[in-house]
């Protein structure tokens, strides 16, 4: 994958990202349901069971299914997301559970220096990948902090519509990340003094790409 493709794919998604978290947020629940065949909260619970021990900060959390997810744990957990929409969705969503939510951005956190235990971020924007973002997560993890990211899952159902999505996904390249895009996610975070290493894990219906990162 050249760099520049992943420039201009990266370009691509943050304008749909943009527009389905802020203009379109009405149309969340009904792209999740087309892009995963009904089982994106489950993806996200999935990747959830990767966090051992919080407190626990979920970037870019939408309708917030982790952070709820970990208050089920018991760990303390905070939701931050940039958009006023997403946020105002997720209280009403949730009603009288609602867990803290923040609006923020992953460039600039608003949490103390090495205060949190974990970072996760699942189907994230390509914000996630910029140094500003890297060094932010860094600066507000403890010395055995551990960030979790579920980048994308590639559908392992049968029917129609589970085809249909593999079909496009992988004509997209969403499933089959390759050599030189991961050298380029191993630089991006040994520039920002994380230790990587990914994996393809088991869920409902899909495998789910899943990098977990440690500060070094």
């Amino acid at each position: 994958m050249s760099a520049f493709y992943i420039h201009w794919l990266s370009r691509l998604i943050l304008w749909g990202y943009d527009l389905l978290y802020h203009s379109f947020s009405w149309l969340y629940d009904f792209a999740a349901w087309l892009v995963s065949a009904g089982k994106w909260n489950d993806w996200i619970r999935t990747a959830g069971n990767e966090v051992e021990i919080g407190p626990v900060i979920d970037l870019g959390c939408g309708k917030g299914i982790l952070v709820h997810q970990m208050e089920e744990k018991g760990f303390f957990s905070i939701g931050l997301d940039e958009s006023p929409q997403m946020l105002c969705y997720s209280r009403q969503f949730w009603e009288s559970t609602s867990p803290p939510l923040v609006r923020g951005l992953g460039q600039t956190l608003p949490f103390r220096t090495a205060s949190i235990k974990t970072v996760t971020a699942t189907f994230p924007a390509p914000y996630i990948f910029f140094i500003e973002t890297m060094n932010e997560i860094h600066r507000v993890l403890q010395p055995d902090g551990k960030l979790i990211i579920l980048l994308t899952a590639e559908i392992t159902g049968t029917s129609l519509h589970e085809k249909i999505i593999h079909f496009f996904t992988t004509l997209l390249g969403f499933n089959s990340l390759s050599k030189s895009f991961q050298e380029y996610l191993q630089k991006r975070f040994s520039e920002s003094g994380f230790l990587v290493n990914t994996n393809w894990i088991q869920a409902n219906n899909a495998k789910l790409f899943v990098i977990i990162g440690h500060p070094v």
